[in-house]
């Protein structure tokens, strides 16, 4: 790479390249310290949601340890009426108990039918109890200091779920109260209108047993199997059971996670676009250090190719006009060698001004039937000295159909020049070039074909770019030189003009060639019909 190139490598580099890193790198770093206060906040909205859940699941049950003890008071609760509609308006409480915390064998047990006379849990309670008597002591030591805490019990050997409290009394009496509970019902009738309401479409939040896959209860449309991960927060009266809460359609809530990769995302295809535009500014700017630089060498062979016939002309025009020949037939060789060079001269500073012109889109093409038989044998007529003193032995084989092509006689004449000043350019041994013309796939066709140097595969790729020679291609590739060993001079323009005149007739030009075997060049021109006078491409 030039040194030029790398030095705006290096620009760009240090431009567009270490300030997006160190951009992307901090802003990735706050991003991070963004999403996770939010992850904290959210997780903290989780919190306050699930809290105000087992609230309000408290109050309910706090409601029916109040209704309890005051129908404990009221001497009308034996007669059943009060005691029935205790447990038909609060269902999911199966049975309540009445017992004393010290003599924990004395134990009535009450259900929707009054008194229960023969039942498990007349055995199964007060051993509960008695095995966790550090809980019933702190009951008590609550309620001395004014505070009536509702404590849950379970029993892992029978499955209950116990409520245990002490009546609001202000004497020392060690009577327990409790209720035994149904989960179920407790969380799908009285929790789950509560969850519905706090929930509102935007969260899913659900009941499950420790261990269990499908949830006791969910505001989710459709219930998803296995343990969920979401934030989660035991139940309060049932230790045993844990309350989730997560995003809609979501498992667990990443939030926090999705925009950080989101702006990961952006992040990067913000770094992208900046290499993108480091790129495309790199190539650009390569392509026009390119440019100068075949601009530069364009200059240079410009003014070599004009310096070498204007000596000439100028050395033999003085010879001439001093009139140091004496013989006819040198002063007659001496005006055909001015007169060539003249033409030389003339043909290259025609081949720049045209170029320019096409450039421009200023030249203007006249259209009109042509024979490219009498194009070629014409051109060949005029070139028949030049390939003679060049020691050029050329065939041509002219196609027995008459090949009537609409186009400019002018430019065809160009661009088949063009193509023999080539052949004769690049042949070193082997100075043989035949012309051919024929029919071939729907074309007429002019092949030019010489024996020369041929062209590798890499620069017929490239060949018909303006200003390109082999000689100025990268070092890689193989300078071509002349027969004397000296570079072959030229402007590189002349197949892309021939390349611009076959798109203008709406052509193509196609080359066969290997190193050291020769080249094949051929126009290939739509062929015409006649319609009157008229004549049309097909």
């Amino acid at each position: 790479m030039p040194r030029s190139l790398t030095k705006v490598g290096l620009v760009l580099l240090i431009v567009f390249l270490l300030p997006a890193i160190f951009y992307s790198v901090r802003e990735l770093q706050a991003v991070r310290e963004n999403e996770l206060l939010v992850e904290e906040i959210y997780n903290n909205q989780l919190e306050a949601i699930l809290f105000s859940v087992n609230q309000y699941s408290e109050d309910i049950a706090r409601s029916w340890t109040q209704d309890w003890s005051k129908l404990q008071q009221d001497s009308l609760w034996q007669s059943g009426e009060a005691n029935n509609q205790f447990f038909s308006e609060n269902y999911a409480i199966k049975e309540a108990f009445i017992m004393d915390s010290l003599a924990s064998a004395d134990i009535k047990l009450y259900s929707n039918e009054g008194e229960v006379f023969f039942s498990a849990n007349q055995e199964i309670i007060p051993k509960l109890i008695s095995s966790q008597q550090q809980v019933v002591k702190r009951l008590f030591s609550y309620r001395e200091n004014g505070y009536l805490k509702i404590q849950p019990f379970f029993s892992d050997t029978s499955s209950l779920e116990l409520l245990v409290f002490l009546p609001a009394t202000t004497d020392h009496t060690t009577t327990l109260y409790g209720f035994i509970l149904d989960p179920t019902v407790f969380v799908n009738d009285f929790l789950g209108p509560r969850i519905h309401a706090i929930a509102q479409e935007e969260f899913v939040i659900s009941v499950h047993q420790k261990l269990a896959e499908i949830p006791l209860y969910t505001t989710a449309n459709h219930v998803k199997h296995g343990i969920s991960q979401a934030p989660r927060k035991p139940l309060w009266l049932f230790p045993d059971y844990y309350l989730t809460i997560r995003l809609e359609d979501r498992e667990k809530p990443t939030l926090a996670e999705q925009r950080f990769r989101t702006n990961l995302f952006l992040i990067i295809g913000l770094n992208a676009v900046l290499l993108l535009g480091a790129w495309f500014v790199f190539r650009t700017i390569k392509k026009e250090i390119e440019l100068a630089r075949i601009k530069s060498d364009f200059v240079s062979n410009v003014s070599h190719e004009i310096r070498t016939p204007l000596a000439l002309i100028s050395m033999f025009s003085e010879t001439l006009m001093m009139n140091r020949v004496k013989s006819e037939e040198k002063k007659q060789e001496y005006y055909r060698i001015v007169n060539q060079e003249s033409q030389r001269l003339t043909s290259m500073v025609n081949k720049i001004l045209n170029f320019s012109k096409m450039e421009a889109g200023k030249h203007r093409f006249t259209f009109e039937p042509i024979n490219l038989n009498e194009i070629v044998a014409s051109v060949l007529e005029s070139y028949n000295f030049h390939l003679k003193n060049e020691g050029f032995y050329y065939h041509f084989h002219p196609s027995e159909t008459e090949l009537t092509i609409n186009g400019d006689q002018e430019s065809i004449t160009e661009a088949i020049i063009n193509l023999l000043d080539n052949a004769i350019k690049y042949s070193n041994e082997h100075k043989e070039i035949s012309v051919l013309t024929g029919i071939n796939e729907g074309y007429y066709f002019v092949e030019i074909q010489d024996k020369g140097m041929g062209i590798s595969e890499a620069n017929q790729e490239v060949i018909f770019e303006k200003f390109f020679r082999v000689s100025s291609s990268i070092p890689t590739k193989q300078v071509e030189s002349s027969a004397n060993g000296s570079p072959r001079s030229g402007t590189g323009l002349g197949l892309s003009l021939v390349k611009y005149i076959m798109d203008a007739h709406k052509g193509t030009i196609t080359l066969t060639s290997r190193p050291k075997e020769g080249s094949n060049f051929r126009l290939n021109f739509p062929i015409c019909y006649r319609v009157g006078k008229l004549i049309a491409n097909e």
